[in-house]
């Protein structure tokens, strides 16, 4: 049976931090109920996909989701019913387009079983699942990675290779029916039986990107009708876990064995280590579209989540407590996976923002900016060290302001143009110390 992704799991359980995390309730009855996938569709609808942390790999059969229509305050669980002969089947991810519309992917989750996977849909909220035939997946190599829809009509779903090529189908009414993508357009897996992982793919406008177990990282810019194939840094290691991508061509790549961040600005087609400082947590990282800001989280030890405004450079540690899943709709809204204690306690945190800080304190304040507030015009003063980059961040993490400098211990920034506001000031020395100061724009 294939490697499941975030498959290690500790049983330990710590309260949250309110400034970043808000946490609610999933509503599942059993407890440790955590969710693989999650699936926003706009600020109020958003489903997840639940699965049995108590289980290692962790268990994909339970066929469970939970479902919120107030922007992930209150959330309604309900059963995936695949129909009869299907208790051997998993649940690899989740997507949908309203309160009602959704879509599943499913595969065997049991070695040598005969039951064959496929594209389960639901119009009425969940209530009732009906298999999609012409998705097929019904060779014994079949194994559905994932399902994602653009919208009501256009989506894509990728399985491991089949009869010598990646099973990858693409549909443009809504799944009635599915056709399945020219080998030919697909670079093909490596002859040492590459495959895909549960649930490990992004999406940015109609690029989407899927991972695979040697490391290589398939690219389509066409909603998947057509692919490239790149080598990542672990070209023939088992080691990715996780990538993200702010845009088109930004990204971010994490190895959980060591932890390492790696980077890419051309789409994933070449990446660059990341000379980092802070925590970074291993089981899943996350950009928040658009920006710099990107989050990362554990299920292991060690337990906790982080965040970075600045692309991975430097990073702020949150908590100490269980995250599973991410997914981030915009600069105000996302959630990370939890695990429930009841029906009523825990199961998924929801994004509260990035808390305002006055500083840092690696550089203990040995920086000065002034005038605070500034109508323009801020001045920076270091008495220890040499300036080497500054930059402005609004306080959703978005950066709309950044200037480099050599060997300066004064500097001026021009921050006309920014609107009247708070922003966080961040200074970094060429020493590698930062410091963040809270600053008023007039």
């Amino acid at each position: 049976m294939k490697k499941k992704l975030l498959s290690i799991l500790i049983l330990i359980s710590f309260g949250a931090n309110a400034q970043f995390w808000s946490e609610k309730a999933t509503g599942f009855t059993t407890p440790q109920r955590g969710l693989f996938s999650i699936s926003i569709v706009d600020t109020n609808v958003v489903w997840a996909l639940a699965d049995d942390s108590t289980k290692d790999p962790v268990d994909l059969k339970i066929k469970e989701f939970t479902l919120s229509t107030d922007g992930g305050n209150t959330w309604t669980p309900g059963s995936i019913d695949l129909g009869i002969a299907t208790n051997e089947l998993g649940i690899s991810s989740i997507t949908a387009v309203s309160s009602t519309t959704a879509w599943v992917s499913v595969h065997p989750d049991t070695f040598g079983t005969s039951q064959r996977g496929g594209i389960w849909k639901t119009i009425n909220g969940g209530i009732t699942w009906t298999k999609q035939p012409s998705a097929l997946f019904n060779s014994a190599a079949s194994y559905a990675n994932f399902v994602h829809f653009w919208d009501a009509t256009n989506g894509i779903t990728q399985g491991d290779p089949e009869s010598g090529e990646f099973e990858v189908y693409t549909t443009n009414n809504g799944g009635t029916n599915w056709t399945r993508v020219d080998g030919a357009t697909i670079p093909n897996p490596n002859i040492n039986g590459e495959y895909g992982y549960a649930n490990l793919y992004t999406v940015y406008g109609n690029t989407i990107w899927f991972g695979t177990d040697m490391g290589r990282i398939y690219r389509s810019s066409d909603k998947g009708l057509t692919w490239n194939a790149y080598n990542s840094v672990y070209s023939t290691d088992f080691n990715l876990d996780s990538f993200t991508f702010s845009d088109t061509n930004k990204g971010l790549m994490m190895t959980y064995n060591p932890v390492n961040l790696y980077s890419t600005s051309d789409g994933g087609a070449t990446w660059n280590p990341v000379s980092r400082t802070g925590n970074v947590y291993n089981t899943d990282i996350s950009y928040i579209p658009g920006t710099s800001t990107v989050i990362s989280c554990s299920l292991a030890n060690p337990l906790g989540s982080s965040y970075s405004l600045d692309d991975g450079l430097t990073w702020t540690t949150i908590d100490g407590i269980k995250h599973g899943t991410m997914k981030f709709l915009n600069t105000t809204f996302g959630f990370s996976g939890g695990f429930n204690t009841n029906a009523t306690t825990g199961g998924i945190f929801k994004y509260s923002g990035i808390p305002l800080k006055n500083a840092s304190f690696e550089l203990k304040n040995h920086i000065t900016a002034y005038p605070n507030p500034t109508n323009g015009i801020l001045h920076i003063d270091s008495e220890i060290a040499s300036i080497k980059n500054t930059a402005v961040f609004d306080l959703l993490g978005k950066q709309v302001f950044d200037k480099k400098f050599s060997s300066l211990n004064k500097a001026d920034l021009d921050l006309k143009s920014l609107q009247a506001g708070t922003y966080l000031l961040k200074v970094s020395s060429e020493n590698g110390k930062t410091e963040t100061i809270k600053i008023l724009k007039n």
